[in-house]
């Protein structure tokens, strides 16, 4: 078994002592610590734990199996234990309704409570494996390229990051502009650490050192950061890109790359461990001869068959979009706005657009992206603005129709 990997939750700090002080073993390893609130649940999930264990004195409030039941949504595969210094049959049966696997004893002695967690641990992989609930999370890793920059796929990459994670799925956007990368900067992130610390630590390249190195936005998507300075670019090999997608794969299913706008080691192994490279381009007669550079690179590269076209609308253009599918051979596979106001007052707050301009149309043609994106990856097409319609319009009947049958029962109770 490898190391389990363990988050304490506890809004006492002697709690926490405690059970950090019945955990010696060389095979676990304490990957936080939290609290029981909307933050503590957000940097759970991302700490990606195999046991949960929840440290509480006295009468469990309610708060906390809520707490519980909303953590086991995003993070099922988890284990989560509560210790508790007065275990009864009512807490444990409660606590069973709610997913918790066991309730354990603040009396239990360091090996009574590391064996028993263990024990929890080894009976729950056996139950999934049972059950076939173990499967490795199917991860689609998404590459946005431009040949030349302001071409708008950091703008692209942001957004389309951020509407899967408000989706809920498991999303990484990691900023591969090493040099000049901006995507801390859109979503108004100062990190401290980086993708250059990363591949420096002596720890290697592991799933629990990226989630270290990289930040949670409000959306819930975890940003590896491109280092703060461009001469740090060195530091990072097409290797180290390579070993970090295929640590990511098991554990995100959506895994973002903002690419550089040029084809190096770095762009070159992003590129080849992709699923699928988006080109993003304005329509003008220099970004089509970009556009054409590149997928002959592509081509030569023997990537050219997962390559997608991307144009940024521009109605006063000369060049249209029949015009880059023609030149190309290539269908463009979306059509997104542009709004340089919007864009810049978007990256000025340091919200992405889907957030700061949801009903702007630059907003809706990136959802109508998405929701194609989700249609080929999963095979179910998502909700037109007409299925949506018609589905709230029967929400609302029926929640009229219970109203009346509530007030027709009232009143049938108030005659007896």
């Amino acid at each position: 078994m490898d190391k389990l990997n363990i988050v304490v939750l506890s809004e006492d700090i002697d709690l926490r002592i405690h059970v950090k002080n019945h955990l010696l073993g060389d095979d676990i390893v304490i990957s936080g610590y939290s609290d029981f609130d909307s933050a503590g649940k957000l940097k759970t999930v991302n700490l990606f734990p195999d046991v949960v264990i929840g440290a509480v004195k006295g009468e469990v409030p309610d708060k906390i199996f809520d707490f519980v039941q909303q953590l086991l949504i995003n993070a099922h595969n988890c284990v989560v234990v509560l210790v508790n210094d007065n275990i009864n049959v009512e807490l444990v049966n409660k606590a069973a309704q709610f997913g918790i696997r066991a309730v354990l004893s603040f009396d239990d002695t360091p090996e009574e409570f590391e064996n028993n967690i263990k024990n929890i641990v080894s009976l729950e992989i056996q139950r999934t494996i049972d059950t076939n609930e173990g499967k490795k999370v199917r991860s689609k890793v998404l590459g946005f390229f431009g040949g030349k920059g302001g071409t708008g796929k950091t703008t692209i990459s942001v957004n389309i990051a951020s509407v899967f994670a408000k989706m809920g799925k498991r999303v990484i956007l990691v900023d591969l502009d090493l040099q000049f990368g901006d995507v801390a900067l859109a979503l108004d992130l100062e990190p401290k650490d980086t993708i250059v610390e990363l591949v420096q630590d002596r720890g290697g390249i592991s799933i629990e050192n990226i989630n270290s190195f990289s930040m949670v936005h409000s959306t819930g998507m975890n940003v590896l950061c491109a280092p703060k300075s461009p001469e740090f670019a060195e530091f990072v090999s097409g290797e180290n890109i390579e070993t970090i997608i295929d640590v990511l794969r098991p554990y995100y299913e959506y895994i973002i790359l903002d690419l550089p706008p040029a084809f190096n080691d770095v762009s070159i192994a992003a590129v080849e461990n992709s699923d699928e490279i988006y080109l993003v381009y304005n329509m003008d007669i220099l970004s089509l001869k970009n556009a054409k550079t590149s997928i002959n690179v592509l081509e030569q590269l023997q990537q050219r068959d997962k390559t997608r076209l991307i144009i940024n609308k521009n109605s006063k253009g000369l060049i249209k979009v029949r015009d880059f599918e023609k030149m190309l051979d290539m269908e463009v596979i979306a059509l997104i706005s542009t709004d340089a106001k919007m864009a810049i007052a978007s990256v000025n707050k340091g919200m992405p657009v889907m957030i700061a301009q949801p009903r702007s149309e630059i907003a809706r043609d990136i959802q109508r992206f998405a929701d194609r994106l989700l249609e080929i990856h999963s095979g179910i097409k998502p909700l037109g603005a007409k299925e949506k319609k018609s589905r709230e319009k029967a929400e609302r009947k029926a929640q009229k129709n219970k109203s009346k049958l509530e007030k027709s029962s009232r009143q049938n109770r108030a005659k007896l």
